[in-house]
């Protein structure tokens, strides 16, 4: 999985500007707006903004091109808000990021408001003077009033449908732990060690946290990878292989795991392996 791929699954921790959290993935935004909710909410912001014309815009151009001008304007300010939020996701962190809306939709209002005064001066054929910094104060105030309506009061109701009407796929999954979360992607492994867990990742330096094993595989699907041993549990995408060595039992990975498998739990990882890993076995002496 390329690091952009990866960072469109990652599960981001959003809070809106009076710090209410909410939970999504970048890959889920598309679906979020093509929800008949969103539309109505965006298509009735514009017409809010155009009725009111907080910058005096008609008095320079027709409604038609006002209304040109508002569309280019929801396109830019997507596509900065989204290319933002993606560099925040692709940040090496091992934990979920953290993201205050009001600080990228900021940055996204100020990148539009200097495009939007300039088509502006363009289409009124220099009637209309720019006046950047004036109108991205009060750009910004009405568009965090916007956010903070849909975040608060749309957004919840759509997530809900999006994910009650999508099977949730591995891609979509994290290990939750406390305040940690981790996309079960990036994880190879995790070892268990007195009351602490040990989680190995497909990159980067492994990292170590109170838990018991016990508590957090309940939570992980079947089909994400196996336990063969009461203190491992390997990753499907790890590709684990079964070797033998004598009249014990191995499952080794390409990230240098050799992990053990309990007499009892052989029939049961030799099956899961058939159905979802390698199937190959080795034998050394």
């Amino acid at each position: 999985m390329s690091p952009i791929e990866q960072a469109l699954c990652r599960e981001m921790h959003t809070f809106d500007a009076l710090w209410h959290e909410i939970h999504l993935t970048l890959r889920e935004i598309p679906q979020i707006f093509a929800r008949r909710e969103s539309v109505v909410f965006l298509c009735l912001a514009g017409l809010t903004l155009i009725a009111l014309d907080p910058h005096d815009f008609l008095d320079h151009i027709t409604v038609l091109e006002a209304l040109f001008v508002w569309a280019c304007a929801d396109v830019i300010f997507a596509l900065v808000y989204f290319m933002t939020l993606l560099g925040i996701a692709m940040l090496p962190t091992k934990t979920a990021p953290k993201i205050y809306l009001p600080i990228p939709s900021t940055f996204a209002f100020t990148v539009t408001t200097i495009f939007v005064e300039s088509m502006i001066g363009t289409l009124s054929l220099g009637e209309y003077t720019p006046k950047v910094w004036p109108d991205i104060m009060a750009f910004v105030v009405v568009a965090q009033l916007f956010e903070f309506l849909f975040v608060r009061y749309v957004l919840p109701d759509v997530l809900k449908a999006i994910r009650a009407n999508r099977p949730q796929e591995i891609g979509d999954r994290s290990l939750q732990i406390g305040d940690h979360s981790w996309p079960l992607t990036d994880i190879s492994a995790i070892s268990s060690n007195q009351h602490y867990l040990q989680i190995d990742f497909l990159e980067g330096e492994p990292v170590s946290i109170r838990a018991r094993i016990s508590d957090v595989l309940n939570d992980l699907p079947t089909e994400a990878g196996v336990q063969p041993h009461r203190s491992w549990w390997v990753a499907a995408h790890a590709h684990p292989s079964l070797i033998s060595e004598g009249r014990k039992r191995w499952l080794v990975t390409p990230f240098g795991h050799k992990i053990p498998v309990a007499r009892g739990r052989i029939d049961e990882v030799e099956k899961w392996l058939n159905t979802h890993g390698v199937p190959e076995s080795n034998t050394t002496s």
